[in-house]
């Protein structure tokens, strides 16, 4: 405590004083010539809009059959591109049964013909082309046949089929 203590150096200067340069003096304007203003083109009038009425809600079996219509063009639109790049193997007309596994040999098609088809529409439109009402026909008329024959196989000659 009883160290002596270093005097404290401080410089003292003298206070800046800042002035505001004066402005210069600016020539007088140009006095404006005596022109009268143009005339602006009067806006045109406006007619009020009359306020419709928001559109009436569809009701839900509208809403359900805008969509059914909807899907449905679209799955026609992507049987369509099925029949135009295999129209052997799909037919609108007269479905053919497809085999277990065709989405694979579709899809290994697509890579060797580098078709602009992913996998998902692909697949997708193979699901339509299957859920289609002909088509469920056809494969039912075919294991209905597949059946006949077996029974017709399996019964001896006094014997009748049973379902």
């Amino acid at each position: 405590m009883t160290e002596p203590r270093l005097p404290l150096l401080s410089i003292r200067r003298k206070p800046k004083i800042y002035v505001n340069p004066k402005p210069a003096d600016k020539p007088a304007p140009a006095p404006k010539s005596a022109k009268p203003p143009k005339a602006k083109a009067p806006k045109p009038v406006k007619e009020p809009k009359l306020k419709q009425p928001p559109p009436k809600p569809l009701s839900r079996e509208e809403r359900i059959a805008r969509n059914r219509a909807k899907k449905l063009r679209q799955g026609q639109e992507a049987i369509a591109s099925l029949v135009a790049n295999w129209p052997s193997l799909f037919d609108l007309g007269y479905p053919k049964l497809l085999k277990v596994g065709i989405a694979a040999d579709i899809l290994d098609d697509i890579k060797a013909r580098e078709l602009d088809l992913t996998r998902a529409k692909a697949s997708a439109t193979l699901m339509f082309y299957t859920q289609r009402v002909f088509y469920q026909q056809a494969h039912a008329l075919k294991q209905l046949e597949k059946w006949r024959v077996e029974t017709e196989s399996a019964v001896s000659p006094g014997e009748e089929p049973t379902p």
